[in-house]
């Protein structure tokens, strides 16, 4: 047997090894496992500008400019401001990178030593890579536990409670991946306050930053004082829909920039040239991912209709993202029903266990994660069926 270390791979690991049982010609997964937007979900002119971008020879490196081709980081400084509220140098604060999860990675990453005692706060339920990120590198995860009884909102004490002199950053998903919870300004700033007062970092991913629903979204790098302290990583998988393409980017601290700067370049390298034209072209127009918007708004008040009336069963309406939170924990483990669903009505979801231990009674259900509403609408119903044929096995009524 090889010497090596599995220990990541239980710790808020999925393993599809279930999904064999799907049916090929039956199945509907709505577990996310490859698609984020309706399909097809690329509009000409992004697919124009990267065949154009080819047919132009891009197709070397792109060192300049934090590895952003300059059509590219034009259209990222525009949004930035427009959307983010965010004034960027793009010398010494804008990297872009080879995707979001290699973004996160190298964030952690240069907060910490490796084998240490350093501990990163993560929230739980969370991100799994972003809980798995910190096993793999040689630190140690202090998880902060939200509640369903506080709508899986922070408790700016309790992050404050967990904070010791190995502490070295927190990671926040905003809107949080798996609740579906969009962090309100005032609670943020209690959150800022706290880590100025430690002199902590924050990592923010904020790849579904997009995808909110009701009221205004905070840039948590825009609160007072938190510019200089966060490292603030985007995607455009969830963002344009864009999940092939694999282009991410940072907004990070001056004085960050250059360590950075190297370590993408030494594990990875720059992000591929000719997606980057796509994804400025994508970020010049983005009229079509804002009508996703509207569309995972029809389709999230629909799921949770249904979802929320099937008796054992809660599912809160999301406030961001395009996934439910779903808590089955009167029908079952997480495990137990998951594996229902797979074998009664041929339906993949997400383990509310990938997002941590406290994910224990849960299932995330992706409804930005099918190709149109004919099949999300079968998947709903049979999840409803399914679902309400288990209450009664077990004797749960409404």
């Amino acid at each position: 047997m090889l010497n090596v270390d599995n220990s990541w791979r239980n710790i808020a690991s999925p393993d599809f090894t279930p999904y064999d049982a799907l049916d090929p010609e039956k199945k509907i997964l709505l577990n996310g496992a490859d698609l984020f937007s309706p399909d097809p979900c690329l509009p000409s002119h992004v697919i124009e500008a990267t065949k154009r971008a080819l047919d132009e020879g891009r197709t070397h490196y792109s060192l300049a400019n934090g590895y952003a081709e300059p059509e590219l980081r034009e259209a990222l400084l525009r949004k930035l401001k427009e959307f983010n509220g965010l004034d960027v140098d793009p010398q010494r604060e804008l990297l872009v990178i080879p995707s979001s999860a290699l973004g996160l990675y190298l964030a952690i990453r240069v907060c910490i030593t490796p084998n240490t005692g350093d501990e990163v706060l993560n929230i739980s339920p969370g991100f799994a890579e972003n809980i798995n990120d910190v096993v793999q590198m040689g630190a140690t995860n202090v998880l902060v536990p939200v509640t369903q009884e506080h709508g899986f909102h922070i408790d700016p004490a309790d992050i404050e409670s967990r904070i010791t002199e190995h502490t070295r950053c927190l990671v926040l998903t905003n809107p949080n991946n798996p609740t579906a919870v969009v962090y309100t300004r005032d609670e943020l700033l209690e959150v800022a306050k706290i880590l100025e007062r430690h002199n902590l970092i924050a990592v923010v991913d904020q790849d579904f930053e997009r995808q909110v629903y009701s009221g205004s979204y905070t840039t948590f790098a825009n609160l007072p004082g938190m510019r200089e302290r966060t490292i603030t990583v985007f995607g455009t998988s969830k963002d344009l829909g864009l999940t092939g393409f694999r282009v991410g980017y940072m907004v990070v601290p001056r004085e960050l920039f250059g360590m950075l700067k190297i370590a993408i370049f030494n594990m990875h390298g720059p992000t591929n040239t000719f997606a980057q034209l796509g994804v400025a072209a994508a970020y010049n127009d983005p009229a079509y991912a804002d009508a996703w918007v509207d569309l995972m708004r029809e389709r999230r008040a629909y799921g949770q209709s249904v979802l929320d009336a099937i008796p054992g069963v809660k599912c809160p309406l999301p406030e961001g993202g395009f996934y439910f939170w779903v808590d089955i924990s009167a029908l079952g483990t997480s495990e137990q029903v998951r594996d229902w669903l797979i074998h009664d009505a041929q339906i993949g979801v997400g383990l509310g266990t990938w997002f941590g231990a406290d994910g224990e009674g849960f299932l995330r259900v992706m409804y930005g994660a099918v190709p149109d509403e004919d099949t999300y609408k079968e998947g709903i119903r049979r999840m409803d069926v399914s679902l309400r044929k288990l209450a009664t096995i077990q004797h749960v009524v409404a």
